[in-house]
């Protein structure tokens, strides 16, 4: 029998796959693999979580990547993944590994870690899907399981009494370094784009330097996908001009005197109407990743923001098109 464990890089997960390792880990015919998926927009203590899991645990870990970050996707796709829709988690989380599970597709990377362990070269046929979500997050399994159909999905947190925090201890893995600064969950490095102002104001005051470079993100994509809706670029009979300068930006961080015009002059022109919106009507205002508040306007009123909308990545839930 196969058992996947979907292992995000936070405690839940790991207590999840710990478990999954003291049930069928010691029984012959059972193959255990941990199974992440890399957006490439981690923070850097995840990976050793990760690794550290896989070693403590002693179970063969998967990674699979189509290589892009969030924003580089939102270059792509010319929209901006946001607390409504995260095309990013749909996209680089779910669809990859409904592809890879599902049909078999690999994506453009794949990483072993101690594939050693591995005890069968089909590890995915019958397999049952571990998820590491628990009782706070009821409304999420429904989701993930008609999106995984055929395949089993258990989710042991909200049907077993599991102690996470024992579980870290037994097997002597340190949180990772997120939760300490005060973040819900591990994940994109504090940067979650379904983020909600109390998540982003928290990492505007533990970690300034972030917030800078993902505000500065959202300006500049949000002013690439208004210019991008201009009726003459839509078309194609007008060049698009700002690609290879907002691709470097947001692959290296790379400003080009065209993307700081922007940035410095995104207080004056946010107002500019750019193109139309999918009713025909004028595009008046930005794209943000939050619904009532841009980041900017978050940096230049801090103290105005809704101490309880924390807001959640809830990946693996919006699946759509990537399913069957």
């Amino acid at each position: 029998m196969n058992h996947i464990v979907f292992l995000s890089g936070g405690n839940a997960s790991f207590a999840v796959a710990a478990w999954v390792k003291e049930q069928y880990g010691h029984l012959k015919g059972h193959s255990i693999l941990l199974y992440f998926t890399d957006v490439k927009w981690e923070d850097f203590d995840l990976y050793r979580f990760i690794i550290d899991a896989s070693n403590r645990l002693e179970l063969p870990m998967l990674i699979h990547s189509r290589g892009l970050t969030p924003p580089q996707l939102m270059v792509k796709q010319k929209f901006m993944a946001n607390s409504r829709v995260g095309s990013c988690s749909k996209e680089l989380k779910m669809k990859v590994a409904s592809d890879y599970i599902k049909k078999g597709i690999k994506p453009e990377i794949e990483v072993w870690h101690n594939k050693k362990y591995i005890k069968t070269d089909d590890f995915i046929s019958n397999a049952t899907l571990y998820f590491g979500i628990g009782v706070n997050e009821l409304h999420r399994e429904e989701p993930i399981k008609i999106n995984w159909a055929p395949y089993e999905v258990v989710n042991p947190l909200i049907y077993h009494d599991i102690n996470i925090d024992e579980s870290l201890r037994k097997y002597s893995i340190l949180p990772g370094q997120l939760y300490s600064k005060g973040f819900h969950h591990n994940n994109c490095g504090g940067k979650c784009i379904k983020g909600g102002q109390a998540h982003f104001k928290n990492l505007f005051m533990k970690d300034e330097k972030s917030f800078i470079e993902l505000m500065e993100q959202e300006i500049v994509i949000s002013d690439y996908i208004r210019y991008t809706k201009q009726p003459a670029i839509k078309s194609g009979k007008c060049k698009d001009y700002m690609y290879k300068d907002v691709w470097e930006f947001v692959s290296t961080g790379e400003k080009s005197a065209k993307i700081q015009h922007i940035i410095d002059t995104h207080p004056y022109t946010k107002n500019w109407r750019f193109g139309k919106n999918r009713h025909g009507e004028d595009i008046k205002k930005p794209f943000t990743f939050m619904k009532t508040k841009s980041l900017y306007e978050l940096k230049q009123q801090p103290m105005q923001y809704d101490i309880f909308d924390y807001g959640a990545c809830g990946c693996f839930v919006e699946l759509d098109t990537a399913a069957g």
